[in-house]
């Protein structure tokens, strides 16, 4: 199985697991279901659609530049004075249609072109943000999966304190132990459910930060079902650079803009050559307004157009046109480094994420298993309350920095996605 492979059973067992615990009221919303509604409401991407329609509409509009154009004009013409023939001073009318058609234009042409290969880049850019869209939904989901663990675990945390406060207060009771253990187990219950209201806090700004991604109001409830899962990973960085360069967007859109700048040289060069157009004229002319006696004229003629000097203007313009298509070169390559470097960040990313959660989970057996000893202990007199309160906060620990952990490594397995331009699926 390759990278993509093992991010989509990742998905897969999160939109599947049951969840735990979950926050009375709103409504149940799956990864799958949450992303459907974002990439129908999300504003990003409403924005980057109509810019792609936009591009659209230009691309219809430069070719019909191409097609024959039709004009109709009307007039009235008076001779106001004619020193040579005094009494052929009159009044005319005349109407005619006129039908243009360009036969060698290259600048209609060449911007045509620029309209299909502008329509191409806002296609490309909304796909990209098709697939930056998908990697925050995934950032945001592991966060919130993330924090609702939390949440849990500062739940489980305060009861296991308060259990602690209740044990302490019937070895008080039975002279076991001094009061100032009883006073400091008190102190660690409030401090639990401090906790719990920081994590409700943290919970709930997960929540809008996804409601916002869908276009919702932030307070919108609802409740996430997924569990975050280990998912093993052995794809290598060649492979991953080699489908990064093929399928990262902005190394296509870097053709695509050098392909703009060639037509931009052409649009250029093209000045130094003559157009040409066919027109095709019909028109009456009279001496009166109702065109009565009226005299039909229809004429072709083949026009042709050359601005053969214009002070080195065009050769300049040439020259200027020649220098951007250097630099968009230089920036295809330039972006090609920069992809191969997000790769590699990424992937070493995964790698050192992939490792600290191997260590998280061995430390939290570690520190499973030290509280469970500690109750003994302290049950048994053999040890004190702070070894349980100290083993507590062990154990809170590690299953924050597991949990965290687990979280870090599932995004990072998103922003390698994200860096290899994999295509979005769900």
């Amino acid at each position: 199985m390759n990278y993509v492979g093992y991010l989509n059973a990742a998905l897969l067992l999160c939109v599947t697991c049951s969840a735990p615990a979950q926050v009375a009221g709103g409504a149940n919303l799956s990864f799958k279901q949450l992303t459907a509604i974002a990439f129908q409401q999300n504003l990003d991407l409403q924005i980057k659609e109509k810019q792609a329609q936009g591009q659209m509409a230009g691309e219809d509009i430069a070719f019909t530049e191409l097609l024959p154009s039709m004009s109709l004009t009307s007039g009235r013409f008076q001779t106001l004075q004619n020193t040579v023939s005094p009494a052929e001073e009159q009044t005319s009318y005349a109407t005619s249609v006129v039908l243009s058609q360009p036969i060698y234009q290259p600048t209609i042409w060449a911007n045509w072109r620029k309209s299909q290969l502008r329509n191409a880049r806002a296609d490309s850019s909304l796909s990209k943000q098709r697939q930056s869209l998908m990697f925050q939904l995934k950032q945001a989901w592991y966060n919130l999966l993330k924090e609702q663990v939390l949440h849990n675990e500062a739940v489980d945390s305060l009861a296991r304190l308060k259990q602690h406060r209740k044990n302490a207060q019937e070895f008080y009771s039975a002279g076991k132990i001094w009061r100032n253990d009883v006073l400091q187990a008190h102190v660690r219950v409030s401090k639990g459910e401090q906790d719990i209201y920081a994590a409700q806090n943290r919970l709930a700004l997960a929540k809008s930060t996804i409601n916002i991604l869908m276009n919702r109001d932030l307070m919108t409830p609802f409740n996430p079902q997924g569990q975050m899962q280990h998912i093993a990973f052995t794809s290598n960085f060649k492979s991953l650079l080699k489908q990064a360069l093929v399928n990262r967007l902005e190394l296509k859109q870097s053709e695509i803009d050098i392909e703009l700048a060639t037509k931009d040289l052409e649009i250029a060069e093209a000045q130094l050559w003559p157009t040409v157009s066919l027109s095709l004229s019909s028109g009456v002319s009279a001496n009166g307004a109702d065109y009565n006696p009226a005299a039909l004229e229809t004429t072709v003629s083949l026009n042709m157009s050359w601005n053969f000097w214009q002070w080195g203007q065009t050769n300049k313009a040439i020259d200027a046109a020649e220098l951007d298509l250097s630099i968009e070169k230089l920036r295809a390559e330039q972006q090609k480094v920069l992809v191969m470097s997000q790769v590699q960040s990424a992937f070493l990313t995964v790698m050192e994420a992939q490792k600290s959660l191997n260590v998280s989970e061995q430390a939290l057996k570690q520190a499973e298993e030290n509280f469970r000893v500690s109750e003994i202990r302290y049950k048994e007199q053999l040890g004190s309350s702070n070894d349980v309160l100290d083993a507590q906060d062990l154990l809170t620990s590690t299953k924050i920095t597991r949990v965290s952990a687990l979280s870090r490594y599932l995004t990072a397995l998103a922003e390698l996605d994200l860096a290899i331009g994999a295509p979005v699926t769900f």
